[in-house]
């Protein structure tokens, strides 16, 4: 019988099947692209390796943004000048990812020395605008740490977000339900820039939050 699989409908089967191999092509791409940045990431660290190609790639990813946070406050990058940025662009009705990829960078922000988390801003910017309204964020990022900004928009100003800063995102529908019924693919990786706006590291899924840390203490001693 067709009908019925573990419980769950043919359809209902097929479209997992299908959401699954979405999600592993983009785990793909997302491994490549982190490659591609560590590598040029290491590059830049080398003395005198600053070459015109490299500062491209750590120049091509962020930007300027208009958004709002959590409390309805408008927000720009010139809120966060001078400091360590965390960026992590994901939705609130995402299932296990997002909150895995936002407790480890909850886990190694509050590891960190009270000094050196003064100069480290964790963010996390939606992708679904449409759903994750001012109060939704506040609700969600609440679940992690009050030093956790959340961030959203009109759908135009979160395009042109996803357009900097190289996140793909798409929606897709869930089969039978309603306009709302519906979940995300996109790109899940940590970003974080350096006080002048450049990429200097891009966290994978199978990164940890040990991993996190060990970075960013790198980066705090060597600039204190």
């Amino acid at each position: 019988m067709r009908d019925k699989v573990f419980g769950w409908s043919y359809a209902q089967v097929m479209n997992f099947k299908h959401r699954l191999q979405r999600f592993f092509v983009l785990a793909a791409l997302g491994l490549v692209f982190g490659a591609l940045i560590g590598y040029w990431s290491s590059r830049n660290d080398a003395p005198d390796s600053r070459s015109e190609k490299s500062m491209l790639v750590a120049t091509s990813i962020g930007g300027a943004f208009s958004l709002v946070d959590q409390d309805g406050i408008a927000r720009s990058e010139k809120d966060y000048a001078g400091k360590y940025l965390l960026i992590y662009f994901g939705f609130t009705y995402c299932p296990a990812i997002c909150p895995t990829e936002l407790s480890k960078i909850t886990e190694a922000y509050l590891s960190l020395p009270e000094a050196f988390q003064e100069q480290v801003q964790p963010i996390f910017v939606t992708i679904d605008p449409e759903r994750d309204t001012p109060d939704v964020l506040k609700g969600y990022v609440g679940l992690f740490m009050p030093q956790l900004v959340g961030l959203t928009g009109t759908i135009e100003q979160i395009e042109e977000v996803k357009k900097s800063f190289k996140v793909y995102a798409a929606k897709v529908p869930d089969e039978g339900g309603g306009a709302e019924d519906y979940t995300m693919d996109h790109t899940s990786l940590i970003y974080l820039f350096d006080p002048e706006g450049h990429v200097v590291a891009m966290f994978k899924t199978a990164d940890t939050s040990d991993d996190i840390q060990f970075r960013l203490i790198g980066l705090l001693k060597g600039s204190s």
